[in-house]
């Protein structure tokens, strides 16, 4: 029985890579579909001018403009696996101003574990979740940036 867990774990991890791939592809496509949206769009650019707006964001217009931008570019990045942990980071902090400028706000919930179970039901917070986890997993085996690592001998890029 241990041998067979320990088979299992074995694995699961040597499949580990699938997961990631497939975390760091489909948030990539989701956040630079979104960016490139917002920017071509000129109805889903007002819409988030406004929000910005809504929410007090100096700059309503100017910012719009470079948090289209940081979803279209990052969401590249991570879609290639091109600088992944710093496509990661940057989409996280823009969901974490997302949550705190606009997003808590709608939570109408009473009591505080009901308040809890609604703010982790927002999409934004799922979408920090992930990225942080690719921020700490790394883009996986098939990327840029772990074809770069492997060419120039850096470990720790197998998953």
């Amino acid at each position: 029985m241990r041998h067979a867990v320990q088979s299992t774990l074995v694995s699961l991890r040597a499949a580990e890579w699938i997961p990631i791939t497939a975390a760091r592809i489909l948030i990539g496509l989701f956040f630079c579909i979104s960016g490139a949206t917002k920017l071509l769009v000129p109805a889903q650019f007002r819409v988030m001018e406004q929000t910005l707006a809504q929410s007090h964001i100096p700059f309503a217009h100017a910012n719009a403009i470079f948090v289209s931008l940081v979803e279209f570019v990052c969401g590249a990045g991570l879609t290639l696996g091109l600088l992944t942990p710093l496509c990661a980071l940057a989409l996280a902090g823009d969901m974490i101003v997302a949550i705190l400028t606009n997003r808590i706000e709608s939570i109408q919930a009473n009591g505080a574990i009901a308040w809890f179970d609604d703010f982790l039901y927002l999409p934004e917070v799922l979408y920090v979740i992930i990225l942080v986890w690719l921020l700490f997993a790394g883009p996986g085996r098939y990327s840029i940036d772990g074809l770069l690592a492997r060419r120039v001998g850096v470990a720790g890029v197998e998953r």
